[in-house]
């Protein structure tokens, strides 16, 4: 009897501290457009506030493409969260990317195409990112914050850099500092010794911030992404929901289906949400280092705060069951079609 007790006790306290655990408050800032585990990586986001894993705070875009926040306004509409904020970049970077090959843009193809339901009516009145991702913090409890970045270093590059303005007293790099616990972030390639698209396509912006973002980072890089796909199936067999579903019409745009993607973008949107226990292990800390041809390094440091996670076979199977997992349950309220 005694044992009984004891194993309910136990049991019910494990109950009470899962519902008591506090939503992860993320910020996602994406590259939509560019490639489509992008869109895949939103909808976990989304599934994840509907279960209460995460609050969303806001959606920057990390290009200065109409496009792209059209897109992310189209799948916060359908999805049932329309008042999710969204931020644009607002000028162009110093090696900023807008797209080069419009065939690939499946954001303005998805858009243009098809009659979506919109939240936002003014796209001129859309914020710029890094005022916007200012305004989300100052609102923020101290170290409450996950940034999750699987764009370019645009907005953040520009928030560390930025002073004070109408929504806070504190410069970029001290209310960055202040608010954000850690950046989950998809970049870099530190096995291959190759150059990765989200550091070149904004170069400068990417060695300022890697170097100088003064709250720990996590990195999950361009080969932990290829080693993990995202299986085609999963397009057909889900989002039957929605009529022309932008993920299923991105998809069949991008390229000739079928086709598996790599989950580059949902890892680290898995990994913030949920942690990366059962899913991957961390490197030893050390310093992220980007060179002239974009190329990043890692060098281990015990006095560093940054690290990359690492996967093996049964964490790889474990993060594509978790992904395809969500992504095909339905939204908890979709927006209804007419």
């Amino acid at each position: 009897m005694k044992k009984l007790i004891l194993a309910l006790t136990v049991a019910f306290a494990t109950i009470f501290a899962v519902q008591a655990a506090e939503p992860v408050k993320i910020i996602f800032d994406t590259d939509m457009g560019n490639d489509v585990d992008d869109v895949v990586a939103l909808d976990m986001l989304y599934k994840y506030v509907d279960e209460g894993t995460i609050d969303l705070l806001g959606i920057l875009s990390s290009k200065r493409e109409l496009g792209s926040i059209k897109f992310i306004d189209a799948m916060n509409t359908i999805y049932g969260h329309p008042n999710i904020p969204i931020g644009i970049v607002k000028t162009y970077p110093e090696e900023g990317y807008v797209c080069e090959d419009k065939r690939l843009n499946y954001a303005d193809y998805t858009v243009a195409q098809h009659n979506y339901p919109h939240t936002i009516k003014d796209w001129d009145g859309v914020e710029d990112g890094y005022k916007l991702l200012r305004k989300l913090l100052s609102k923020e409890e101290d170290g409450s914050v996950t940034l999750v970045m699987v764009g370019f270093s645009t907005n953040l590059d520009r928030m560390i850099a930025s002073g004070a303005d109408e929504y806070s007293e504190l410069d970029g790099m001290t209310l960055l500092a202040k608010k954000v616990e850690k950046v989950v972030i998809m970049a870099g390639n530190f096995h291959e010794k190759k150059k990765e698209y989200n550091v070149y396509k904004d170069h400068y912006a990417a060695v300022r911030f890697y170097a100088e973002c003064p709250v720990p980072m996590l990195f999950t890089d361009v080969v932990l992404g290829k080693s993990v796909l995202y299986p085609y199936q999963t397009v057909y067999q889900g989002f039957k929901y929605y009529d022309n579903h932008p993920l299923s019409v991105s998809f069949h745009y991008y390229a000739q289906m079928p086709y598996n993607r790599p989950l580059w973008d949902p890892t680290a949107v898995l990994f913030a949400a949920e942690g990366h226990k059962g899913y991957a292990s961390l490197s030893k800390r050390g310093y992220v280092t980007v060179d002239q041809k974009s190329i990043t390094d890692f060098t281990v440091d015990k006095h560093s705060n940054r690290q990359y996670y690492e996967v093996n076979d049964a964490q790889r199977a474990a993060i594509v069951r978790r992904v395809v997992e969500l992504t095909l349950r339905p939204p908890k309220n979709p927006y209804q079609q007419k």
